[in-house]
């Protein structure tokens, strides 16, 4: 399940702020972790050697079920490409193999947002030429992925985001008794040791921000904010029970019956209790879902750029649009995709009324990596440790 592993504390890794200071302080060396090689070390050591035409091989680096082996077998045929995906378990995987003296070729990665700024420091962007990727147009794109500021800045597009979702309140009905419509609600006795966090920063953050008053600031939030924001937290953790480090533990904990609700988590869970029969519910409050996004780019190192861009491009076919959006339980990002899904893979977001039901949403980034001004993804981090170790 791809978003287990997106949301194994996927941005709270050390390794992510050891490998930017380490970049940033202008080291010529970088050894690959444990991590890096488990997810494909096997790609060899970059030597540039653009290719001018599509086709020949392909080196991919994605989630597990977003590679697009399956929706791209036909294409990849028809035009002599061979795709060698490696799996990312965290975004280091990525970031590992296009930074420092020992960069490898990779032709092709995702980023999920919040990353776009740290990877734009580091210098690992290739601009991406949109002539070649004609499916990416305003026309047939939902608003909020067009030339969005995570993946388009200084008048250029880096990143093409191409499936996205939706983190969330989730209960078990049966077990709350009443009807959750608001982030206030899981404040009520009848849930006190019933609520569980998940720990991931990605979209939680975000979301206790809103909960406390601080949503239109996120991610620029000063240090006496930050503090004041888990402060005004202190009540939900009044009423925690446990916090989840996967999608899949709080699976678990509503399968065992052990909570009713999860302050913000993968709106796919109630597909996955169902199948332990036991049904819990997605809920969009009035404080709106946390949005999630996954974006293509092209790393420096990438040696097949035609080919990189045609998958793009492929990867945004309302056809393969529809079938990843089935597959991973996620939205699409192509306006063209919706009439080619069945019932309930629509329903999985409310295509008809996009706009109005996105109204309440917001593609976050993270907090700033060095600052005088705001508190900094560090500070974050220590505190949001610091909020758990008081439970």
């Amino acid at each position: 399940m791809k978003h287990e592993d997106h949301n194994k504390k996927e941005i709270t890794s050390a390794r992510t702020a050891d490998l930017f200071n380490e970049v940033m302080l202008a080291r010529r060396s970088f050894m690959l972790g444990t991590a890096a090689i488990a997810a494909g070390a096997t790609l060899g050591a970059w030597v540039p050697q653009a290719r001018a035409a599509v086709g020949g091989n392909l080196e991919v680096m994605a989630w597990e079920g977003y590679t697009l082996e399956t929706e791209t077998a036909e294409w990849r045929k028809a035009n002599n490409i061979t795709m060698r995906a490696a799996i990312m378990s965290n975004q280091d995987d990525v970031t590992a193999k296009i930074v420092g003296s020992n960069a490898v070729r990779l032709d092709l990665a995702e980023y999920s947002n919040g990353y776009n700024a740290i990877y734009n420091e580091l210098g690992v962007l290739t601009e991406l030429d949109v002539s070649k990727i004609p499916n990416y147009n305003k026309d047939d794109i939902y608003a909020p992925f067009y030339e969005g500021d995570m993946w388009y800045w200084d008048g250029k597009n880096w990143a093409m985001p191409w499936v996205w979702g939706l983190d969330t309140i989730v209960v078990n009905p049966e077990l709350t008794g009443f009807e959750v419509k608001s982030y206030e609600d899981l404040l009520r006795p009848e849930l006190t040791g019933k609520l569980a966090f998940l720990d991931n920063p990605l979209t939680v953050w975000p979301q206790i921000a809103k909960v406390t008053g601080y949503g239109e600031k996120f991610p620029n939030l000063t240090k006496d904010e930050l503090g004041d924001c888990f402060e005004k937290l202190k009540p939900y953790r009044d009423q925690t029970k446990v916090f989840a480090s996967s999608n899949g533990d709080v699976i678990s904990l509503f399968a065992s019956g052990e909570i009713a609700a999860c302050f913000c988590v993968w709106s796919a869970v109630p597909l996955e209790t169902a199948k332990q029969n036991v049904k819990t519910v997605a809920v969009y409050p009035k404080e709106g879902a946390a949005v999630w996004a996954d974006a293509w780019f092209i790393p420096k190192t990438a040696e097949n750029i035609e080919t990189a861009h045609a998958f793009i491009n492929e990867a945004l076919e309302p056809e393969i649009q529809a079938s990843i959006s089935k597959t991973a339980v996620a939205a699409a990002v192509s306006k063209k995709a919706p009439a080619l899904m069945d019932a309930g893979t629509k329903a999985l977001f409310d295509y008809d009324n996009f706009d109005q039901q996105f109204k309440t949403m917001k593609v976050y980034g993270q907090p700033p990596r060095t600052s005088t001004e705001f508190a900094t993804y560090d500070d974050w981090l220590q505190v949001w440790a610091d909020f758990r170790a008081g439970f």
